[in-house]
């Protein structure tokens, strides 16, 4: 686990002959500018412990970061370079109050041109500092929400409440961040009928401008895959190249086509909310996905959540191996 992260050199874009585009995260094709666009990664790791999460078994639960100077010196070098638009990957920028203050200070000082997003969570000690993120043209924030019951979040081992959730969200909005989105896992272990309708709702509450409903899978490595191996639901030999929606493989989670069936009544439901009960909101969303998008596009974004999806019916096996294999 290297340490210094200083002592690499920045990327040599000029190497790369594509134009990339701005869109919402997890390759959601729903295009925010053509302005000329690159991702940046500021830190590697995280030190929680969710559930269904592989970052931290492959980061030691460690959590490093590069310097501030360092990072702005990539910054300068993306702004000369015409990069207007900037999209950290980091899994949780804001974890260090003092280096984003340092970063974003940076930013303002050097007359940086770029506007930026990021990732974190909502109990982040560094949400104090929202108000100079949006001085330094963050215009971008997601949240890593998961679930709108307190039971389903102590579940996945969030170690966040649902007041959290509404703090960061309405704080975000009230310091001028333009677009804010939250992640939202359903089909959890124990998660029933109820729940999920609930966590919809309250996306529907929150002063989201986007969201996301992504069925839980697991992942080798995770806790949540340590805990299947144990009660043999998983073979950690056999299975170590897969991944599977837990919906599919555990008994205590609703099975996948009462997921999707409940997916769509709840997206139904807030689009409908938003329509009518904030339309201002949803008008702004939908003008900046129309700057760039054909109406049919838009259109297509908009009825992906109702298409009929293709359940799996049980784990893959290797090819020749029967199941008693």
């Amino acid at each position: 686990m290297i340490q210094d992260l200083d002592q690499y050199p920045y990327p040599d874009r000029t190497s790369l002959p594509i134009d990339y585009i701005e869109s919402m995260p997890l390759d959601v094709p729903a295009v925010l500018s053509l302005d000329k666009f690159c991702t940046m990664q500021t830190s590697r790791g995280c030190p929680y412990a969710c559930v269904y999460c592989d970052i931290p078994s492959l980061s030691q639960h460690k959590w490093r970061c590069r310097s501030a100077e360092h990072v702005l010196g990539e910054m300068q070098q993306l702004n000369d370079m015409g990069y207007r638009s900037i999209y950290l990957t980091d899994d949780h920028f804001l974890l260090k109050r003092e280096r984003i203050n340092a970063i974003c200070n940076g930013i303002l000082e050097r007359k940086l041109e770029f506007r930026w997003g990021c990732e974190g969570r909502v109990d982040a000690t560094a949400i104090d500092q929202l108000p100079i993120m949006h001085q330094a043209h963050c215009n971008f924030l997601a949240f890593g929400v998961e679930a709108g019951t307190q039971k389903v979040l102590d579940r996945l081992k969030k170690n966040q409440t649902l007041a959290q959730i509404e703090s960061a969200v309405r704080k975000a909005k009230e310091h001028g961040i333009e677009m804010v989105h939250g992640f939202f896992l359903i089909g959890s272990p124990g998660e029933t009928a109820a729940n999920i309708l609930e966590s919809f709702r309250f996306a529907g509450r929150l002063q989201l401008d986007t969201f996301g409903f992504n069925r839980l899978c697991v992942y080798r490595g995770t806790p949540l895959w340590q805990e299947y191996v144990a009660r043999g639901i998983i073979d950690d030999e056999r299975d170590w190249h897969k991944w599977f929606k837990v919906s599919d493989i555990d008994p205590t989670a609703l099975p996948s086509e009462e997921v999707n069936r409940l997916r769509k009544k709840g997206y139904a439901r807030l689009f409908a909310r938003r329509i009518f009960g904030r339309p201002i909101q949803t008008y702004k969303v939908l003008r900046t996905f129309g700057r760039y998008m054909k109406k049919s596009d838009i259109l297509k974004l908009l009825l992906s959540p109702f298409r009929r999806r293709t359940l799996t019916r049980k784990p893959e096996l290797p090819a020749g191996m029967t199941d008693a294999g």
